[in-house]
């Protein structure tokens, strides 16, 4: 069946680019309205909403650039990309008459609502369409990067509620259990991305992009409450890209036979590290005192090094031993 759905490739670079766009619209307004439940919830009482309008204009204006792209190429095939345009819509619909009948979620309920994870698995196809189409099934293009990282941002999208970066105040304020495990669990999510990633032609520039278009997105959730720590999002995902490209240019130049092993964990120590100097940056600019001391802040770095060690392996083939290419 799944082959059956496998799209042609798109080889045109304006309808690359197009798509690129697309996205960036798209996905930016899912953004946008994570950051109105956030800080708005009290003046939303309605699915028509000015948020809700950026989202769903992306979504259409994406599909009429599919539609536009498959009549240019005389594609008229019901592919992945399609079916995931079609659960989206229905998606969108079951949404706007949800909101209607039963209100607007709070807290972590429009993240696991029936409606939204249409929405979800109708935004993943639509994701794995622009990556399946790139023109070389062996490197991957500028749209196929973005396809990548907005996949990562919807995974960091739909886990929000224990994202580290977006729930900085629940390490200020104490010394949360459940904070300390949202860094385990993103920073194993970016050493995942890295394993996924780095088995194609990828440039060390091509994965820092990766990883800093990701950071741009989830920089979006807090600019309609506090402007202050989307900036400070970006310019951490700024130095999560260098130490990103510096992993992938050792990992490509390197010989070692535990490399895969070695740059995942760095790249989960990278993660960890990254945020506690965000965590330290944080509670500098808004004069707050920590209640984390040094040993905790480094277990913050320390253990998703080893978690990352170990994720590396999914890398690494079960047969011959050898790093999977």
């Amino acid at each position: 069946m799944f082959n059956k759905l496998s799209p042609t490739s798109i080889t045109n670079q304006t309808h690359r680019r197009l798509l690129i766009f697309s996205m960036i619209w798209f996905f930016s307004g899912a953004w946008i309205d994570s950051s109105a439940h956030t800080y708005l919830i009290d003046d939303i009482e309605t699915f028509f909403t000015p948020w809700h309008g950026v989202l769903y204009s992306g979504y259409a204006f994406s599909v009429l650039v599919v539609m536009y792209i498959k009549n240019k190429m005389k594609d008229y095939k019901f592919d992945i990309g399609v079916l995931g345009a079609v659960i989206f819509g229905i998606g969108g619909a079951s949404d706007a008459i949800w909101h209607t009948l039963l209100g607007i979620e709070t807290g972590v309920e429009p993240l696991i609502t029936p409606s939204h994870l249409m929405l979800f698995l109708g935004s993943f196809l639509m994701l794995d369409y622009v990556f399946t189409t790139r023109p070389s099934k062996e490197s991957l293009d500028n749209a196929s990067i973005f396809s990548a990282a907005t996949s990562y941002g919807l995974v960091m999208f739909i886990t929000l509620f224990i994202n580290p970066f977006l729930n900085i105040w629940s390490f200020v304020e104490r010394e949360d259990e459940l904070a300390a495990g949202g860094v385990i669990l993103q920073a194993m999510l970016a050493s995942f991305i890295f394993v996924y990633v780095v088995r194609f032609k990828v440039s060390p520039k091509q994965m820092s992009l990766v990883y800093l278009i990701s950071f741009l997105y989830i920089s979006i959730n807090p600019s309609l409450g506090e402007f202050n720590r989307t900036i400070l999002i970006c310019v951490s995902g700024l130095l999560m890209s260098a130490l990103i490209y510096q992993i992938t240019k050792w990992y490509q130049t390197t010989n070692h036979d535990r490399k895969i092993q070695i740059s995942t964990a760095l790249v989960a120590g990278s993660y960890g590290l990254i945020f506690v100097i965000h965590l330290l940056a944080f509670s500098v600019l808004n004069g707050v005192d920590l209640s984390w001391r040094f040993y905790g802040l480094g277990g913050l770095v320390t253990t998703p090094l080893l978690f990352g060690y170990m994720l590396g392996n999914l890398g690494v083939s079960p047969t011959s031993g050898e790093v999977v290419r």
